[in-house]
């Protein structure tokens, strides 16, 4: 795991930290991380331009999400078929912009 951190006062938030293997999360997106998922799928979501059927859901095994909520991120994953969410992604890198 690969992690940079920018200091903003007396806080430290990551810039980005997670996984940075292109060949297994070869899936990007970005947009602002906001908690919860979709009828049981994904914790977290990207809320994107062109309303919720845009929107990304996310889950993470590997990298702690809830850092980044309020933020705008881009982040790395593999894409799973999901039931309800239109796109629903395993997230291995996740970097603030």
């Amino acid at each position: 795991t690969s992690t940079t951190t920018t200091k903003t006062g007396k806080e430290e938030t990551p810039k980005g930290e997670g996984i940075a293997d292109k060949k297994e999360f070869p899936d990007q997106a970005e947009g602002k991380m906001k908690a919860g998922g979709i009828d049981g799928e994904g914790n977290f979501h990207l809320e994107r331009p062109g309303g919720d059927s845009q929107n990304v859901y996310l889950t993470s095994s590997t990298v702690d999400l809830s850092k980044y909520i309020g933020k705008k991120v881009r982040v790395w994953g593999k894409t799973f078929e999901a039931e309800k969410a239109g796109w629903l992604m395993d997230v291995g890198f996740v970097e603030s912009l």
